[in-house]
């Protein structure tokens, strides 16, 4: 059973892994065939990709941190 935020970081972890290489494709292309609009398109998309990427590095990195901080905490009884 997925909860909706699985379907969520999987679908955004996807996207990243797409927009990428397919941002470093359109630029590549846009520079050497001198096209302004496919740049700007590879521009965009390593951009996007890049911020789905960093999304899923923070939520995970803001989940390892809150456990560490949790744990030298003693519980209050």
């Amino acid at each position: 059973m997925t909860t909706r935020r699985t379907t969520v970081l999987v679908v955004v972890a996807i996207a990243g892994c797409v927009l990428v290489p397919a941002g470093a494709v359109l630029l590549y292309l846009g520079s050497t065939t001198d096209h302004g609009g496919e740049s700007v398109a590879g521009i965009l998309a390593l951009v996007l990709g890049l911020v789905c990427l960093r999304i899923l590095f923070w939520l995970r990195r803001v989940r390892r941190l809150t456990r560490v901080g949790l744990s030298f905490h003693r519980p209050e009884d």
